[in-house]
């Protein structure tokens, strides 16, 4: 599914972990980018009592960032162990 896959946890470079929920299409014309849609990707935060639902754009998602180890991985990185599978 485009670079992620939906309902798996993922570690964010920066610390944290996050449930992905769902792919939308932003519904604003002016975010059309080559006559397509920005896709975003709807997470939870699964780092404390208060649960926060965010938002990001796929792009932002999947980019390269560099983590705190030096290594250029995605923003966004699979965990390795998963609670359950598909």
């Amino acid at each position: 599914m485009e670079g992620i896959h939906l309902n798996k946890i993922y570690d964010h470079y920066k610390g944290g972990r996050y449930l992905t929920l769902l792919l939308i299409e932003d519904s604003t014309n002016d975010r059309i980018v080559d006559g397509v849609k920005n896709k975003m990707v709807v997470y939870v935060s699964l780092n404390n009592v208060k649960e926060k639902i965010w938002c990001r754009l796929l792009s932002e998602f999947i980019e390269e960032v560099k983590w705190p180890d030096g290594s250029m991985r995605p923003r966004f990185s699979l965990a390795g162990k998963q609670p359950y599978s598909d």
